[in-house]
């Protein structure tokens, strides 16, 4: 399953993301912590379905997103704290 996972990646210039940790991984980076990540019980369960094989851009994208909500998050949080009207004091 490791290595399937791993030449698909690799023959289809893609990366492997790890969706419970929302990581993604080269396919080399993958081989080197795949005994980290991959999870297989002794009955033979595995967690395969938390790996999608995706385009690197997809990675840059889901980045973007998330720095853009971010932004957005903290352009309304300084919105807030322009119009507060308190003052801070140290102790």
């Amino acid at each position: 399953m490791v290595s399937s996972l791993y030449n698909d990646a690799k023959l289809s210039g893609a990366w492997i993301y790890h969706k419970s940790t929302r990581r993604f991984y080269t396919p080399d980076e993958f081989m080197e912590n795949w005994v980290r990540i991959y999870q297989q019980s002794p009955r033979g369960k595995n967690n395969r379905e938390d790996f999608q094989i995706m385009n690197p851009m997809a990675a840059v994208k889901q980045r973007s997103e998330w720095v853009a909500k971010a932004n957005a998050e903290l352009q309304e949080i300084m919105r807030k704290l322009e119009s507060y009207n308190a003052s801070f004091k140290t102790k």
